[in-house]
């Protein structure tokens, strides 16, 4: 009970303020019928909790990301960054997201990007694709052109932040112990609705970090160059074996 003897109700919807126990208390009221769904939010600053009734549901609205046969078309010249948003490891909570568990039309409707998950505050950008490609859950994300969205969007050109989070609420889950000693470890989320990524400092997925692009284009040049390394030494080599002859 609250200090006004009403019924006890998450704190507000910012997505850190709950603790594990009572994100495990929502999930198991949940699963017995009583409450509904928690939102949970993978991310390390505390494992966090909310009730649909504090965060808003992603509803169908304008905004729909284009697709060509089920993957994303190429990034334009806008410069959306691309991120692994979730993938099925283990995270630093204990617990496991299903990669083919996520269901995704309702937030293609409404692909929000919010900072640390917090619902109360306008969205900072949005992805216009999201696809799994059967290893990661990925989102091409573009930031809105107001200040703070800016700011954050440069953290991660500059590389000062990577991660980013997911929101969502849960449909099928179950515990996840230790097969030899029935230890608790955590939980498997089976089937759960995005309702929205974040960008966070750090993710509670190790993985869920922005894909640099030119650390990739770098690695191709790098391949390029040894390869030109390569032939010019066979040249060399071949105008001193002339040279002898």
């Amino acid at each position: 009970m609250d200090e006004q003897g009403g019924r006890n109700r998450w704190p507000p919807a910012i997505g850190s303020m709950q603790t594990r126990a009572e994100l495990l208390q929502a999930l198991e009221a949940y699963r017995r019928g009583i409450a509904e769904a928690p939102v949970v939010c993978k991310w390390v600053a505390q494992p966090t909790a909310m009730t649909r009734g504090d965060a808003p549901i992603v509803r169908p609205g304008g905004f729909g990301a284009e697709f060509r046969n089920g993957e994303p078309e190429a990034s334009d010249a806008g410069g959306a960054l691309t991120f692994v948003a979730s993938t099925g490891e283990v995270d630093r909570h204990g617990d496991t997201v299903a990669l083919d568990g996520w269901k995704l039309d309702e937030y293609r409707q409404n692909p929000v990007v919010l900072w640390a998950h917090d619902y109360r505050k306008p969205a900072i950008g949005l992805t216009e694709a999201i696809w799994n490609n059967g290893r990661a859950l990925l989102a091409r994300m573009h930031f809105a052109p107001t200040g703070f969205a800016k700011e954050v969007e440069g953290l991660y050109r500059q590389g000062y932040q990577r991660g980013v989070s997911v929101g969502f609420r849960p449909v099928r889950f179950e515990e996840r112990r230790d097969l030899r000693s029935g230890a608790f470890l955590g939980i498997q989320f089976l089937e759960h609705e995005l309702l929205e990524i974040s960008a966070v400092p750090v993710p509670a997925n190790s993985q869920a970090l922005l894909k640099v692009g030119h650390r990739e284009v770098s690695s191709r040049e790098g391949e390029a160059g040894t390869a030109a390394a390569i032939v010019s030494l066979l040249r060399q080599w071949r105008g001193t074996v002339l040279a002898a002859w």
